[in-house]
């Protein structure tokens, strides 16, 4: 995969005074709820966004490169990182190249679980702190970047798409580490010339031309949901599924540190998507009747070397929840009837992916 490197600009290009997509310009990022539309009318204006980072007038797109740090904090620092007319033309085809990738794709709301195929990408609202965030990035005021700042172990950096009359468009996203902005790295760096290595004496920085995720009109468009949750976390619906899931299920039983549970449950990504799965299978009469404290006793009770910790000293047994490492994952294994016994060779598995027979 080809990376753009650019390095410092002697002056800074300025991009066009902006439209908003909002008008309502006075009420603080923070302060406003996000727009959550229809999956009808996110598609649309995905659609209407794609054609214009496509159309005839894809090479007069004017563009912004950003650079956020503590992007997972409720005070993200936003930094306008100039660039001159080369890097910002390089910066526009990849735009055009990321647009016409998604453009080329079938656009499918996400779902829990739901992995699309290499033709399809898939959409979903921001949550608050993410469209707060995009938000910050729409702004005009954005801070200079220095060459003194630090960034953190987890930042991004944003391209700001705007068109030829100044309105916004989108934002394309990506991971950015600090190796890629080696202003206080310790290395030496060359280029070969096709004769010899030339050394660079400025300070590199560089993009890797894949993005794979797009904000535009409140909705994230993305090539996976991985790619969205590596960079903000857990999509709103998964968090919302795994809660009710959580309701269903873990609420229900008696369990000794529950809270902890809860609160590992719902904020542990993997945790999530292990609840999406027990929730999937709550639609099975069978499934959802084991799912009471008496049928697990009892399973427990005839499986002893199932490692899942039950305290009897009150009036009745209750399960144990156990945050350590070696038993953080016990009880949601159990909810997913991890546990398996093999008729062929008398043998006790304990297997996370299963089918049905």
């Amino acid at each position: 995969m080809t990376d753009l490197v650019a390095s410092t600009p002697d002056a800074p290009s300025r991009p066009t005074a902006p439209i908003p997509e909002s008008s309502d310009a006075r009420t603080p990022p923070a302060a406003r709820l996000p727009d959550v539309p229809s999956e009808d009318l996110a598609a649309d204006r995905l659609q209407a966004a794609l054609a214009e980072l496509t159309g005839p007038d894809a090479d007069r797109l004017a563009v912004t490169l950003l650079l956020v740090t503590d992007h997972r904090t409720a005070d993200p620092r936003v930094f306008e990182a100039p660039i001159d007319a080369q890097f910002a033309a390089q910066l526009r085809e990849v735009v055009i190249e990321t647009g016409a990738d998604a453009a080329g794709a079938e656009l499918v709301p996400a779902r829990p679980g739901f992995a699309p195929s290499g033709g399809q990408w898939v959409f979903a609202p921001l949550d608050p702190a993410v469209a707060a965030l995009d938000e910050r990035t729409r702004a005009d005021s954005t801070a200079q970047y220095d060459r003194n700042l630090e960034f953190g172990r987890r930042n991004l950096l944003v391209v700001r798409i705007r068109s030829a009359s100044g309105a916004d468009i989108a934002r394309l996203y990506q991971g950015f580490a600090p190796e890629q902005a080696l202003t206080s790295s310790r290395r030496l760096v060359a280029f070969w010339s096709g004769e010899r290595f030339d050394g660079l004496t400025g300070d590199p920085l560089i993009v890797d031309r894949s993005f794979r995720v797009m904000v535009t009109g409140g909705t994230a468009l993305m090539s996976s949901a991985t790619a969205y949750e590596r960079l903000f976390g857990a999509l709103e619906q998964l968090r919302a599924s795994a809660a009710a899931v959580y309701e269903a299920t873990f609420a229900r039983l008696p369990i000794i540190g529950a809270e902890a549970l809860q609160a590992a449950c719902l904020s542990d990504l993997n945790m999530m998507r292990k609840l999406t799965s027990i929730g999937a299978k709550l639609a099975e009469p069978r499934f959802a009747d084991a799912m009471r404290i008496e049928r697990i006793l009892v399973f427990l009770h005839a499986n002893p070397h199932i490692d899942v910790l039950v305290d009897r000293t009150g009036p009745a047994p209750r399960l144990v929840f156990d945050p350590g490492a070696q038993q953080r994952w016990s009880l949601l294994k159990l909810l997913d009837d991890d546990y398996l016994h093999s008729r062929l060779t008398d043998t006790d598995y304990e297997a996370n992916s299963k089918t049905a027979l």
